[in-house]
């Protein structure tokens, strides 16, 4: 298999981003190969394309192959052209629509959340001792490690003091928390590395929303804390 799961994993989760290196992924390999080999490995290629296109709804339209080899071999490259043109154009429409949202964000035009120099700044280095467990746990596969470090990553280069959502992290913690139990002797300490995270993150997210200063994070469905035992302490 040329897309094996480590190129899978490694694959942008913005969808146009993803079609691109795709597309490098197509013309960087078939080139190198001839003959039956070729042909084969045009046909995973255009297999890999219309599963990737069902798995994220598309309707991209996949060539059937006809002819002889260089035919084949032709049409497809042909196909991949194509397609690499259309992503590129829609990533740069992405781009600066991503470039509007962060200047719109800094200009306080649109809604955000806001940390301080000094949240902003614990906050980094909370995610720097996180990567560095995840990184040194043994538990885990060496995939799994190096897929939660890349959203970790993200989630830290999206970090600034005016950011538009927090939905990347949100996500990685939901995934992290999954995952924690299989962390062994680290899991603990990345639980309370989140948790530290979170005491920081909670407070910047009801500022955003007008809630009263103090807030306790509550997961929906979370019952109260047992008012009767805390007034026998």
């Amino acid at each position: 298999m040329y897309f094996d799961d480590k190129f899978i994993e490694s694959l942008p989760e913005d969808i146009a981003a993803a079609i691109t290196a795709i597309c490098k992924k197509y013309f960087k390999t078939v080139n190198k190969l001839s003959g039956q080999e070729s042909y084969t490995f045009i046909k995973e290629a255009l297999g890999f394309v219309a599963a990737y296109s069902e798995a994220n709804s598309l309707g991209i339209d996949i060539p059937t192959i006809k002819g002889d080899t260089t035919t084949a071999h032709n049409n497809t490259d042909q196909f991949f052209q194509k397609l690499q043109a259309q992503s590129s154009q829609q990533i740069s429409q992405i781009e600066i629509e991503q470039y509007k949202n962060i200047h719109a964000v800094r200009l306080g035009t649109i809604f955000h959340y806001e940390f301080s120099e000094g949240d902003l700044g614990l906050i980094q280095n909370l995610i720097n001792e996180l990567r560095e467990l995840i990184s040194t746990t043994k538990e885990l596969e060496e995939d799994h490690r190096h897929r939660l470090i890349r959203k970790l990553e993200k989630v830290q280069s999206e970090l600034h003091k005016r950011v538009s959502d927090l939905d990347r992290f949100w996500g990685f913690c939901l995934e992290l928390s999954i995952v924690v139990g299989l962390m062994g002797k680290n899991a603990e300490p990345a639980a309370d590395l989140v948790k530290k995270i979170v005491a920081i993150i909670w407070p910047a997210q009801t500022r955003a929303y007008d809630l009263p200063s103090g807030l306790p994070f509550k997961l929906l469905g979370q019952p109260e804390d047992d008012k009767s035992e805390n007034s026998k302490s």
